[in-house]
């Protein structure tokens, strides 16, 4: 079983990760901790740096997790996208061909908005991924 784990670095999506470990633990699934980190709004060299330290940072944090996860027995993939996390997330899906896709739900008001409506990482996956389940935690 391969179970794709989406995380952005959050308290809540590592509780998510390891409430998905818990669940699916006696199928010891192979796991791919995903994290997609968005480029920078222009071209400007303080937005490039600050990129490049937040894309640093999420690789750190994600090695660090794939190396916790590796410690309870689980075999781990690392994948570092860049770009616009939805549209990366679906081709991850696309890519690696998970049996089930984990992610975090956050309460109402994040998200993208087009005009009055507010599309979320997650309500964003529900709709475009059909190759396998989806797992929303909150």
């Amino acid at each position: 079983m391969k179970m794709l784990v989406c995380h952005d670095g959050s308290e809540i999506a590592q509780s998510a990760m390891e409430k998905a470990i818990a669940m699916f633990k006696c199928e010891k699934p192979e796991i791919i901790l995903a994290t997609v980190v968005e480029e920078p709004a222009d071209a400007s060299s303080y937005d490039e740096t600050a990129f490049e330290a937040l894309r640093a940072k999420r690789e750190s944090d994600l090695k660090e997790m794939a190396n916790g996860v590796v410690k309870q027995g689980f075999d781990v993939d690392v994948l570092i996208a860049v770009g616009e996390p939805r549209k990366m997330l679906v081709e991850a899906v696309r890519m690696k061909k998970p049996d089930i896709v984990v992610i975090t739900s956050r309460p109402p008001g994040g998200g993208v908005r087009f005009g009055n409506v507010s599309v979320s990482v997650s309500d964003y996956l529900i709709r475009h991924i059909d190759a396998c389940p989806l797992l929303v935690i909150r």
